[in-house]
């Protein structure tokens, strides 16, 4: 029997700016059919319990060898894998090493692909650059949070951190929301906050202002984003925020418990968290250097002080899917945390596959004529 020619789609950056990943609309529409899958079931992500974040390499804290990379921040390598069926029915992989040293070299912290491979055979699919997929696809979460959460008289946002992720937050927040008419944007760098103001209102038309302080921007808004990084966390104090305001934390973030205790809290995917805090917990003493955190780490200490009961936290898949309540009057507050889950990569890559073959766009390139062993 002669043997299958396999071949795959290779996508570069420009390719993927073809294909659509910028787009808003089409991401928040993808990442809202994905969780409604979530929310379903219909799904498996890394590790024995099919719900974990990804698989890391962890550096020691001093150079054991000459060329072995030692901790730092954000440094480590990653991969996210996942199964994501219905419409998707896809598997993939997210592959991308961090080091926040990059920028030294002319490069982003974070250097990312991601392969999509066919369910049954495992054949490639595509790999494609995935830096601008992962942040589109990062960004959309909030977004789908806001119009399952946020309150339908939203019309301020508020952008805590000016990086990429804040810039791909707020495109996909405006497309979910198209009611925003101002985003207050806040760094600590006002500098960086200006220029992401400028690009930002003109590449999506509405006002934009730098705020003076963190308290200034939260307490103007209806909606509030975090995406910030680094050791230096930003400190929200219930006081500042709006009784009925959608807050969304993608990075780090000092919520004080009183703020917690008086929003109902929503996980993109409480299993996933669950995971992430026994993974931690499992690393031992001598290996402490090794525990990063996990976004969920603040809620599931006031559960295990008995301040918050885990019940009462919702899934924002099942949200989406319909089986929990979002918002069901004006008066209530929502802290979504998000940890980023496999599953958006597969589904926000699958879409812009698709849109690559309908379009032409890409490199075919030859795995086999026929493998050479079978």
């Amino acid at each position: 029997m002669k043997g299958k020619r396999t071949t795959f789609l290779y996508l570069s950056e420009p390719d993927m700016i073809k294909a659509g990943v910028l787009d808003g609309k089409q991401c928040v529409q993808a990442i809202d059919d994905m969780f409604k899958v979530v929310g379903e079931g219909d799904y498996i992500m890394g590790g024995l319990s099919g719900n974990e974040h990804g698989q890391r390499i962890y550096f020691p804290p001093e150079k054991l060898f000459p060329n072995m990379p030692v901790a730092g921040p954000d440094r480590r390598f990653m991969a996210m894998i996942a199964y994501l069926g219905g419409k998707f029915n896809v598997c993939a992989e997210k592959w991308y090493g961090s080091n926040i040293e990059n920028s030294k070299h002319g490069l982003p912290r974070s250097v990312l692909i991601v392969v999509l491979n066919d369910v049954e055979t495992g054949e490639p699919l595509t790999i494609m650059s995935a830096n601008l997929l992962s942040a589109m696809r990062t960004g959309a979460v909030p977004a789908v949070g806001a119009k399952y959460l946020a309150s339908k008289n939203a019309k301020i946002a508020a952008c805590i951190g000016a990086g990429v992720i804040s810039k791909a937050t707020i495109t996909c927040m405006k497309a979910a929301l198209p009611q925003l008419e101002k985003a207050l944007v806040y760094d600590l760098f006002t500098e960086k906050s200006k220029d992401f103001c400028e690009e930002m209102s003109e590449k999506l038309g509405f006002q934009f202002e730098v705020a003076d302080s963190m308290e200034e921007a939260v307490r103007a808004a209806d909606v509030i984003t975090i995406a910030t990084a680094g050791k230096s966390k930003p400190i929200l104090k219930k006081e500042w925020v709006k009784p009925n305001a959608f807050i969304a934390t993608q990075g780090t973030a000092d919520i004080p418990d009183d703020l917690f205790t008086s929003s109902r809290i929503v996980f993109d995917e409480t299993q996933m968290h669950k995971s992430w805090k026994e993974e931690e917990e499992a690393i031992p003493e001598e290996h402490a250097s090794k525990r990063l955190g996990f976004p969920g780490a603040g809620v599931f200490r006031l559960c295990d002080e008995g301040k918050i009961n885990l019940s009462d936290i919702c899934d924002l898949s099942k949200i989406a899917y319909g089986t929990e309540q979002g918002r069901t009057n004006e008066d209530e507050r929502f802290i979504l945390i998000v940890g980023g889950m496999p599953v958006e990569d597969a589904a926000w890559g699958r879409v812009l596959f698709d849109n690559a073959v309908k379009m032409g766009i890409g490199q075919e390139l030859v795995l086999w004529e026929e493998a050479y062993w079978r």
